[in-house]
């Protein structure tokens, strides 16, 4: 019965520590625009933002590295 308690409390634990962290990173992900300054390759672009390059990974998408072949 006490082990039970225990693995219930612990599955509740790490899933509330997974719940914060996903709101966390979302809390720090900022939005803004700017010219494309170059593709790194199918899913990488640098992106000028105040006046540097801001290396951008786009999620989600499935595409050829630079040297993959296709």
């Amino acid at each position: 019965m006490y082990a039970l308690l225990i693995r219930r409390l612990l599955i509740l634990s790490v899933s509330t520590l997974g719940f914060f962290i996903s709101s966390f990173s979302t809390v720090l992900a900022s939005d803004f625009t700017g010219p494309i300054v170059s593709v790194l390759d199918g899913d990488t672009i640098d992106v000028l933002h105040i006046q540097h390059p801001e290396r951008i990974r786009i999620s989600g998408i499935d595409c050829p590295e630079k040297r993959q072949a296709w």
